[in-house]
């Protein structure tokens, strides 16, 4: 009896366990350990878990954000760069080719890079709000960038040397941005009279924190304000390295580029970029993103007659240079994939 008693005991505890397995391996399988959670959006500065209370008129050339209580006004271009990279630097993206996006991300004490990320975690609110951010992006005016850039100069206290010229009656000339008591030529346009006259010295007299300093350089200009140069230069139609360390705010498309600063653009730097050799020489395009890009600048002359020979044996082979990173990187955008700021950029 005793010997009966304990063979039951024993099977029934082998029953437990068995039963037991099924559970503990399908708890094992529904719960990896290795699962990215990112951090909570309350620790993270510029970032929205929400939509941004931002339209889209993207019929507009350049297509154009309008906000309500100004969310995106006034942000740098570096700034609104940031502000998009954050959505995907949130869930783990650790590919950002921009040396100085790079870092940033590596200073965030929220900042976790995850070699797993996926551009499925994020929500349908994050995409949306990327496609926001890359609109605004790429809607300033040819204009509105010629202020930015003077802008970032005048904070470093930049004297522009432009104040009005008055002409007087009497023979002699007065600089100054008010215009003098004294009768003026009445024969000659003078001052902010004259056509198109604009100063840049006495438009940032009238803000605040203007402090002209006799002494400025280009050396005096912080990384932050190099940056959103090059980023500005770009915009224009120029090109310009990201890198806060270079010694000049601007590089020429004259000279043949190198594939250590191509590297560090983005996909849709690079297709600009290639695409402005082409629209230097006056060639036109099919593309509706390109078109509405290059009307926008002053300095782009459509030509129906454009053929590849205008080409200068430094546009071919920076031309060719672009591709190979282009491809290098998964290949060049298309339009349709222009805004949607692939998370392989790394832009």
């Amino acid at each position: 009896m005793h010997s009966h008693t304990q063979s039951f005991l024993r099977a029934s505890a082998l029953a437990l366990v068995l039963l037991a397995l099924p559970a503990v391996a399908q708890k094992k399988k529904s719960a990896p350990a290795d699962t990215y959670v990112p951090p909570p959006a309350s620790q993270i500065p510029g970032y929205s878990e929400k939509p941004l209370p931002c339209r889209m008129e993207e019929e507009a050339i350049p297509p154009s954000v309008i906000c309500e209580n100004g969310e995106l006004a006034g942000k740098s271009l570096r700034e609104l760069s940031l502000m998009r990279n954050t959505i995907f630097a949130r869930y783990g993206w650790g590919g950002f080719r921009k040396p100085w996006v790079r870092e940033y991300f590596q200073g965030q004490p929220w900042y976790r890079p995850d070699p797993k990320f996926s551009y499925k975690r994020l929500s349908k609110a994050d995409q949306q709000n990327v496609h926001i951010i890359a609109v605004r992006e790429q809607s300033f005016t040819e204009r509105e960038l010629f202020r930015m850039r003077f802008t970032v100069y005048a904070r470093a206290g930049k004297v522009f040397g432009d104040v009005y010229e008055w002409k007087l009656a009497n023979g002699k000339t007065v600089r100054s941005c008010e215009e003098p008591k004294e009768p003026l030529d009445a024969e000659e346009c003078s001052g902010s009279h004259c056509a198109g006259a604009h100063s840049w010295d006495c438009e940032f007299q009238e803000e605040r924190w203007y402090k002209p300093d006799p002494g400025f350089s280009e050396d005096k200009l912080p990384p932050e304000a190099r940056i959103e140069l090059g980023l500005i230069s770009r915009a224009l139609g120029q090109y310009a390295s990201d890198d806060s360390s270079r010694d000049k705010a601007s590089a020429s498309l004259d000279r043949v580029l190198s594939v250590a600063e191509l590297r560090q653009l983005s996909l849709r730097d690079l297709r600009l970029l290639r695409n402005t050799i082409y629209a230097r020489r006056g060639r036109p395009f099919k593309s509706k993103v390109l078109q509405s890009h290059f009307s926008a600048m002053s300095w782009y002359r459509k030509d129906p007659s454009y053929t590849d020979a205008r080409l200068t044996a430094n546009d071919k082979r920076n031309i060719d240079l672009i591709r190979a990173v282009e491809d290098e990187f998964g290949g060049p955008l298309k339009d349709e994939d222009w805004l949607i700021d692939p998370a392989t950029d790394g832009a």
